[in-house]
């Protein structure tokens, strides 16, 4: 009867090993992907940020905005990998800020 107990102890212990195991991995996959997720939101925003910054100081040094995103990359070394990124730049007029949106892989970010 002693032996069927420290069995059945070792055989709950096991199992519950392998359960807290799979659960620990999971949890982890769970957590890569969200890190995963966070990080193309944080490039698709620095991509968005490089265009503002470049139509600012083209601002500060011109006096206007430029009219075009060719005129970003051309003059005040905007770059971004266009494969990836679809950039949308409006201009407006030379003394209003361009608005300035980007999409990735179908999906917008304002």
């Amino acid at each position: 009867m002693n032996g069927k107990k420290l069995y059945r102890l070792k055989t709950f212990v096991a199992v519950f090993g392998i359960l807290l195991f799979a659960a620990l991995m999971v949890w982890l996959a769970a957590g890569l992907g969200a890190a995963r997720s966070m990080t193309e939101e944080k490039k698709q925003e620095n991509v968005k940020q490089s265009v503002v910054n470049g139509a600012v100081l083209c601002y500060s040094v011109e006096g206007v905005y430029p009219e075009s995103l060719d005129y970003l990359r051309e003059n005040y070394g905007v770059k971004y990998e266009e494969n990836k990124y679809l950039v949308h730049y409006k201009y407006i007029s030379a003394d209003i800020m361009p608005s300035v949106s980007v999409t990735v892989n179908g999906q917008s970010a304002g």
